[in-house]
């Protein structure tokens, strides 16, 4: 009788029968990793950013609601914003645990369209960067309804690991200033 590589003879000894399944086991291993990760990914629902296009009612709508706005300055060609945004404001999203405190919204500085700012006057996303004093992307400004600054900016990325704690802070702190 010819032996299959994946058939145990009775003669065969553990040893022989282990080298034979350990191949199989680690492809199925692998097999339903990646199933696994694949169904998470399509299960996140789909949230985008809000465009900042009208600075002024924007700060309205945070003065009226007692809330405070956190900004992503970001840009088109910028890969830690694309990070940032993945990793951290979309989860802040989905979560729902922002919608009361916090309107979040998104600045591209290189975006050309015009944006209504506080005395009706048009200005570009470059120019409402500039007038905060922003020059890297990304970087998260904390605003409350007058568009006063409430809480230091985080400029940059370096590292994930805290990132969401700092931004909890900050949103704390601008939500102690508004409140007080």
């Amino acid at each position: 009788m010819k032996k299959h590589p994946f058939i145990p003879m009775k003669n065969m000894c553990l040893k022989h029968q282990k080298k034979h399944y350990l191949p199989l086991f680690f492809l199925l291993s692998i097999l339903s990793a990646t199933a696994a990760f694949a169904y998470e990914e399509s299960e996140l629902p789909f949230v985008e950013i809000q465009s900042l296009t009208d600075f002024a009612s924007t700060k309205e709508e945070a003065l009226n609601s007692n809330k405070i706005i956190m900004l992503e300055l970001s840009a088109s060609y910028c890969d830690y914003c694309e990070l940032l945004e993945e990793e951290i404001i979309k989860p802040m999203l989905r979560s729902g645990d922002y919608k009361d405190n916090v309107l979040i919204r998104q600045l591209k500085i290189d975006d050309t369209s015009l944006l209504k700012d506080t005395d009706g006057k048009q200005l570009t996303p470059a120019e409402l960067a500039e007038k905060f004093n922003v020059n890297i992307t990304p970087t998260l400004i904390f605003i409350d309804g007058k568009g006063n600054e409430v809480s230091k900016k985080i400029r940059g990325v370096y590292s994930l690991d805290f990132y969401g704690s700092y931004v909890d802070q900050a949103i704390d702190q601008g939500l102690q200033i508004i409140r007080n």
